[in-house]
């Protein structure tokens, strides 16, 4: 085993998800969606999720100020548009119109969520922790909303329809095949 020279985080996969803002100045809406990858659960009762922001983007000043944002899983058929997100800035472009995403109204929080994405959760900021390169935002999700057509026969969610979009060390990924159900070795038959 070979040590590297520099110290790397290879913690991979790591989902992508699309995170969804609305700022509201005046008369005007301004929506926008950053694609994350720096992400995960931080707590299950109540159900709490943390995103990770560089500070100074767009959607770190939006999210900041109005404190709630949607997060929207993408299945790996949507590559194109969720790289076009994160090669653009929402101050300058409308990501939406740019991508094709139609938004669907939040149920809760004032932010639009993505039709195309079978799982949208939406948002309200708990707390942040400051870290030297980036804000670590942790929301509580206050609903979830799952495409009929990505559930399986329990009303869960079907990976395999879904076919989640990953990101580890540079490259995109599809999550691939299931291989066991959680503690299936404790599984009587």
């Amino acid at each position: 085993m070979t040590i590297l020279k520099r110290v790397k985080n290879f913690l991979a996969p790591l989902p992508v998800v699309l995170v969804t803002t609305r700022l509201r100045d005046n008369d005007s809406i301004a929506d926008n969606i950053i694609p994350i990858s720096w992400t995960g659960i931080v707590e299950s009762a109540p159900h709490m999720i943390n995103i990770n922001i560089s500070r100074g983007k767009y959607s770190w000043e939006i999210i900041k100020k109005t404190k709630q944002f949607g997060i929207a899983i993408p299945g790996a058929g949507y590559i194109r548009e969720v790289d076009i997100c994160g090669t653009t800035h929402g101050d300058t472009v409308d990501k939406f119109s740019l991508t094709g995403f139609e938004k669907i109204d939040a149920s809760i929080i004032d932010a639009p969520l993505i039709k195309q994405c079978p799982i949208n959760m939406e948002c309200t900021l708990e707390n942040i922790i400051s870290f030297k390169s980036h804000d670590m935002f942790i929301g509580k999700i206050e609903a979830t909303h799952l495409d009929d057509g990505f559930a399986d026969e329990q009303g869960e969610p079907d990976f395999k329809k879904i076919n989640i979009l990953c990101y580890a060390n540079g490259d995109y990924w599809d999550l691939g095949t299931k291989l066991e159900k959680l503690f299936f070795t404790k599984i009587k038959k």
